[in-house]
């Protein structure tokens, strides 16, 4: 099989030959921010937006990448292109952007050069979502909380996932298949381990504010539909009795697009899953990037 190639700190090379250091932040300390967009009939979605969220985020951290957004784009685009044989007409691909601060001096915790900077495809792993476009997927509310932006901001996308990770733990203890949706500190929804959470109360579209949650292109891009097809959007505070007594619910993220909830605790949510108006943005979805999304995914099971 042809192998993927990835770039990494100026080159492309062969994913097996792709080396980073065992003292590089990224890896020893959590240290390096990234980002990330799928394709849909093989075109990327929105990769400038993803883009500039990235640089948002290196920003943040103080973290140099050595590149400019135009470069990075470019770069992602050549990434692209130079793995688009290895992906059949049914598949489709995320496209990684991470960024490290990069190599630790031998001598103490000073970083020695500039940052490694990698971008890489994923192909798009159907059989782990498609099944929710039909039946809904189960959410369990972990005892873990959401990272508070007191004390690390939540619109910067961190490589260090742990928090989201014990709540992936707790949630798949409850149900191997279950998504975490964790709370605020203050036990307003938040976020999942990997999607923005939305609810459907007397007809409007209801999405937790970005106070404590990463600010989703894909969120954005259902914000622009909903408006199309006349979907008031309103962000707020809520909690999951909001979201036990919710018309229909649903996630979003990169690469499933819409996750339609069924359960959340072992309750089910309004009247099964997917409900109506998530139906109507999928179907807005679908015409808006021209692939089929429940399709496709439908395909690979």
């Amino acid at each position: 099989m042809e192998e993927t190639i990835v770039y990494l700190n100026g080159t492309f090379v062969p994913q097996s030959e792709a080396k980073v250091s065992v003292l590089d932040s990224g890896f020893n300390a959590g240290d390096g921010v990234y980002d990330v967009t799928r394709t849909f009939g093989h075109k990327p979605f929105r990769l400038r937006e993803h883009t500039e969220r990235l640089f948002r985020s290196l920003q943040y951290t103080r973290i140099d990448c050595g590149m400019s957004l135009e470069d990075m784009e470019r770069t992602t685009l050549e990434v692209l292109e130079r793995n688009k044989q290895l992906l059949r007409d049914n598949e489709d691909c995320a496209l990684w952007q991470v960024v490290s601060r990069g190599v630790r001096s031998m001598r103490g915790n000073r970083v020695s050069g500039g940052a490694t900077v990698t971008v890489y495809p994923v192909i798009v792993n159907f059989p782990e979502f498609a099944s929710f476009y039909v039946e809904g997927a189960p959410l369990v509310i972990p005892a873990t909380r959401r990272i508070p932006p007191q004390c690390l901001e939540s619109k910067a996308k961190i490589t260090n996932k742990m928090n989201h990770n014990m709540a992936a733990f707790e949630a798949k203890q409850a149900d191997p298949r279950a998504i975490p949706l964790m709370l605020d500190i203050d036990g307003n929804l938040s976020e999942t381990s990997a999607h923005n959470c939305f609810l459907v109360i007397d007809g409007k579209l209801c999405t937790p504010s970005d106070r404590n949650v990463l600010g989703g292109i894909t969120k954005a891009a259902i914000f622009e539909l909903a408006k199309q097809l006349g979907v008031e959007v309103v962000e707020g505070n809520y909690t999951p009795f909001d979201l036990y007594t919710a018309e229909e619910a649903f996630l979003a993220s990169t690469s499933p697009t819409f996750v339609p909830i069924k359960t959340v605790n072992g309750l089910q949510i309004g009247k099964g899953a997917p409900g109506p108006i998530t139906l109507r943005l999928i179907g807005a979805w679908n015409q808006m990037v021209g692939v089929d999304i429940v399709d496709q995914a439908l395909s690979h099971l």
